[in-house]
């Protein structure tokens, strides 16, 4: 959806992911061996307003974003940078018109497989359209 660009856009510019994370920001899944630690975003919902009169002009799209990290310490300290860039953002970035973004929800877990920690933060963008 329209909001993974502005998402991506937000992120990549923004000096505290960056500290953390560098350019390791993916759409939905990250690149096979990539280094840690990394940022992972997913859309998983959209919400049309209902105008009656025509198509909707503002959507609420709804994103999980995921930093997985080898230390809980960084993998909670980059989704505070996440969550820092991105809560309560407006403006237009990558040509995509965000009127607000706000943060809805947090949850950490440790993934035992491979040895990760990671923390979901989830957000709900509205984009005009």
């Amino acid at each position: 959806m329209r909001g993974g660009p502005a998402l991506y856009g937000i992120l990549a510019t923004d000096a505290g992911v960056l500290s953390v994370a560098s350019n390791r920001i993916f759409p939905e899944i990250a690149a096979q061996g990539s280094e840690l630690p990394l940022v992972v975003y997913r859309f998983s919902n959209l919400v049309p307003s209902d105008t009656k009169s025509g198509v909707s002009t503002l959507d609420s799209e709804s994103y999980m974003i995921v930093a997985i990290a080898k230390s809980y310490t960084v993998s909670t300290d980059l989704s505070y940078k996440i969550r820092t860039a991105l809560d309560r953002y407006s403006g237009t970035v990558n040509s995509v018109e965000v009127q607000s973004i706000e943060f809805t929800g947090y949850d950490s877990d440790y993934d035992v497989d491979n040895a990760v920690y990671t923390t979901v933060t989830q957000f709900t963008l509205r984009i005009k359209i």
